[in-house]
């Protein structure tokens, strides 16, 4: 018995320890679903995955949008989260711009804005949205787009320039 009970252990910590190396390693079901539909990108020190859009009615504006390899699961749903920065602020967003993106929060169907106070004390305005990760490599393309869209129209209303 108490050899079965160390085989178990160790099965049990050899499972652990391989899922804990998964998540420090770049996501390969995000290179094949690229791969699979031809979507130029590339990974970064972190191992997420970053896909630059160009615009559809802008050929001249593009949007960085990142595809984060490490994944959280709540029950039986594997989550992923794609986001992309639309502004970086040297100060905290004002009461309108917090107003404007808490009306468009209450009507999207797919994410949502937030605010990250990055360790230099600017501020990130990032639309993110999490998503199964069995979504088909379509899918996975239309959700990184969506948001690249989002981000680019509140970049070029805030920022004015292309810099994401």
């Amino acid at each position: 018995m108490n050899m079965r009970k160390s085989f178990l252990f160790f099965a049990a910590m050899s499972v652990a320890a391989m899922a804990a190396w998964a998540q420090d390693q770049a996501d390969p079901r995000i290179k094949q679903a690229l791969d699979s539909i031809g979507l130029k990108y590339s990974v970064n020190s972190s191992n997420n995955y970053k896909v630059v859009y160009t615009m559809d009615n802008d050929a001249d504006r593009s949007q960085l949008v990142f595809i984060v390899s490490k994944t959280e699961t709540y029950r039986s749903v594997e989550l992923r989260e794609i986001w992309s920065v639309a502004a970086v602020l040297d100060e905290y967003p004002g009461e309108e711009t917090i107003h404007y993106i808490l009306n468009m929060n209450s009507t999207s169907k797919i994410g949502a804005w937030a605010i990250e106070e990055a360790d230099d004390g600017e501020f990130w305005l990032l639309y993110t949205t999490k998503v199964p990760v069995d979504l088909t490599p379509n899918g996975l393309k239309d959700i990184v787009y969506f948001v690249a869209e989002v981000c680019d129209e509140m970049e070029a209303e805030l920022v004015g320039d292309d810099e994401y």
